[in-house]
């Protein structure tokens, strides 16, 4: 039995160095990979492992995540009458997709200390009050935060919309998210809007899929969040592609919550600025001209919930159980 375990260590060095991993079929287990399990293999940066196909090199290495949210307490839909799903008071969703999104957050940085994580809220709510509750909502987390109390008629001589209707605010809260990730210098940029709720292993799975994908394909990628209705209404052609944890299709439309690099925000800036100088049908018009062009995935099953009206098209993604999420949030 001595032997066995000494020639066993040996032979995992050897794997090691060997740049091999060893599987234990009679446990399902990985020795080289310190038994860790088997969807939980990936070395961030380094390489990507999804058993049974194996290894991928990561050569599209990410150093570091802008996030920046939307938040309007005083909106409840842009641009609709309906009601969300639980007909809670905005404030409410706004609390629950901030709390989720900081305990992703957490979770991330507890496993990849080494990649640099910044977050800013873009605020258009002019309320002290919940400006407070952001503050204690992400002291659990190490990332920088940054809050900027948004006044729409900073970008008024941009945008060729009536000033008087909510679309303007919408559009001039977008603009000025895009403009704040033309500045940065991260590798990714996450737009994300107030009205998600998110899977705890959001930004990992989100990271550690870039990776894996971009250096498989060689090419920059637009990933969504979230599974949404409309992708199943009608007849189209798509491709699965297995990510870090789960597959994800590709898409040609996209909502205002996803994560690029920041390459395409600079080669498409002009798509950005087009999307919010006039009232677009749809809004996303000029971003879904670049789904075209680039590749654009999201995932199966959905990382993000849309909380909006239970009949919307882009609302409440399949298969997921709302209401859990809802109440662990």
């Amino acid at each position: 039995m001595l032997v066995k375990k000494i020639l066993k260590r040996l032979l995992i060095k050897l794997c090691r160095l060997s740049g091999y991993e060893i599987i234990d079929q009679n446990q399902f287990s990985f020795p080289s990979l310190k038994n860790r399990r088997f969807n939980d293999l990936a070395e961030i940066n380094e390489k990507s492992i999804v058993f049974p196909l194996g290894e991928i090199k990561i050569s599209n290495k990410i150093q570091s995540l802008k996030i920046i949210i939307r938040t309007n307490s005083n909106i409840h839909i842009s641009d609709q009458n309906k009601k969300r799903i639980f007909n809670k008071e905005k404030i409410e969703y706004i609390k629950k997709s901030l709390n989720s999104l900081a305990n992703s957050i957490e979770h991330f940085e507890r496993k990849f200390s080494q990649i640099k994580i910044s977050l800013t809220i873009v605020d258009q709510s002019k309320n002290n009050e919940l400006l407070d509750e952001f503050n204690k909502i992400f002291a659990k987390i190490r990332s920088n935060l940054e809050i900027i109390n948004f006044d729409k008629d900073e970008l008024k001589d941009e945008i060729e919309v009536d000033y008087q209707k909510d679309i303007f605010g919408n559009l001039s809260s977008l603009l000025k998210c895009f403009k704040i990730a033309k500045q940065s210098n991260e590798d990714l940029i996450f737009f994300l809007e107030d009205d998600y709720i998110h899977k705890k292993s959001l930004i990992e799975e989100m990271i550690l899929t870039y990776e894996r994908i971009s250096s498989q394909i060689n090419k920059e990628l637009i990933l969504v969040p979230s599974d949404y209705p409309f992708l199943y209404l009608e007849e189209r052609t798509t491709n699965i592609i297995p990510g870090s944890h789960r597959h994800w299709q590709t898409l040609d439309k996209v909502l205002c919550s996803f994560m690029m690099s920041k390459k395409i925000l600079d080669n498409y800036w002009d798509n950005f600025v087009q999307t919010c100088k006039n009232h677009n049908d749809p809004i996303e018009k000029y971003l879904n001209e670049i789904c075209k062009k680039e590749i654009c995935l999201s995932p199966l099953p959905s990382l993000s919930i849309h909380m909006a009206n239970s009949n919307s098209i882009f609302g409440i993604s399949p298969f997921v159980d709302v209401k859990k999420e809802w109440d662990n949030n």
